[in-house]
């Protein structure tokens, strides 16, 4: 049996203060529990995985209510959030029974609760999911979703903004 790693108070601290610096996008992953009931939580832990099969990873939180179904069930949905939806980050941030009785949503394929005002939706079929420390690491094969334009909900240094909307530097483009 693995052991887990050992920390400390210095390193943890360290480890907090450096990812509040790192800015991320923010998405509601969605889900069904087991007894059909719609399911979801607040992540900034979400990256691209593969391009081929389009996949994605999100990171669940052990102690959240969503862990099992979207840690073992068949789909999930990522929504990602626009600039206009901090509450909605907020709401699915905590442990409220009730959260999809304050947000408009539909649900995809009779399996998946999508939220209807999101920038954009990735439906996924989830292919793997590993557990290390105090979250799971699920792996979800694309097999669906959408976009439109809008700025996206990010969060940093301990707070949501819009973003982004200009360039980094300089706008030109790299010489030849």
């Amino acid at each position: 049996m693995p052991t887990q790693p050992k920390s400390t108070p210095e390193v943890e601290a360290i480890f907090r203060r450096s990812m509040a610096a790192l800015a991320a996008g923010v998405s509601v992953v969605t889900g069904m529990d087991p007894d059909g009931s719609p399911c979801g939580l607040t992540v900034t832990s979400l990256a691209s995985y593969s391009a081929n099969p389009p996949s994605v990873i999100v990171c669940v939180d052990e102690s959240c209510n969503s862990y099992g179904s979207i840690a073992t069930g068949k789909h999930f949905a990522v929504n990602l959030l626009h600039a206009g939806q901090p509450e909605v980050a907020k709401l699915f941030a905590s442990g409220a029974a009730d959260k999809f009785d304050h947000v408009n949503w539909t649900v995809w394929n009779g399996c998946t609760p999508l939220l209807v005002d999101a920038l954009g939706v990735i439906i996924c079929s989830r292919a793997t999911t590993t557990v290390h420390g105090d979250h799971a690491i699920v792996i979800g094969d694309v097999i669906d979703g959408s976009i439109r334009q809008a700025p996206p909900l990010v969060y940093w240094n301990r707070n949501f903004h819009e973003g982004p909307g200009h360039l980094a530097g300089s706008e030109r483009q790299c010489p030849q």
